[in-house]
């Protein structure tokens, strides 16, 4: 959210990268993730002497979830609910891996050389809507009509 912005709308093959930033959030979420990391820097830069701060941005996450705890990837969930009611819905994500984020955010803890970075957690192959409702069918969901893709 922090990281998307208008740069495929100026080159439809432009790859996301840790350069960019959102210059067009399109949501409240989006300008509260772009207003927050703005913040992040800004009280980075004023306390420097006594932190170091790295970023950590990742797609829509999937894997094991903790005990008592529920899907919170808001838009996908979205997504998936309309694709539940035999929606069709075209989109296409980088994914993260629940472990892979987890251990970038270990790294970043660990190592000096991360501070002051911005590190983007996704799959270099992004995934579609439809590969993510064949796994929702696979899966056991019902209302996933795979005929209407």
């Amino acid at each position: 959210a922090s990281i998307c912005g208008s740069q495929r709308n100026i080159n439809p093959d432009h790859l996301w990268s840790e350069a960019d930033t959102n210059d067009a959030p399109e949501s409240a979420y989006s300008e509260s993730k772009v207003a927050g990391e703005a913040k992040v820097w800004e009280l980075a830069e004023k306390y420097k002497d006594k932190y170091s701060v790295c970023t950590v941005h990742f797609g829509p996450l999937f894997g094991a979830l903790l005990p008592g705890q529920t899907w919170t990837s808001g838009h996908v969930l979205q997504v998936l609910q309309k694709m539940a009611k035999g929606k069709v819905v075209c989109q296409m994500w980088g994914v993260t891996d629940a472990a892979d984020l987890a251990a970038v955010h270990v790294l970043g803890l660990e190592r000096p050389e991360a501070a002051g970075q911005r590190y983007m957690v996704a799959s270099a192959d992004q995934v579609s809507s439809l590969e993510i409702a064949e796994w929702a069918a696979a899966a056991g969901a019902t209302g996933v009509d795979l005929a209407a893709w």
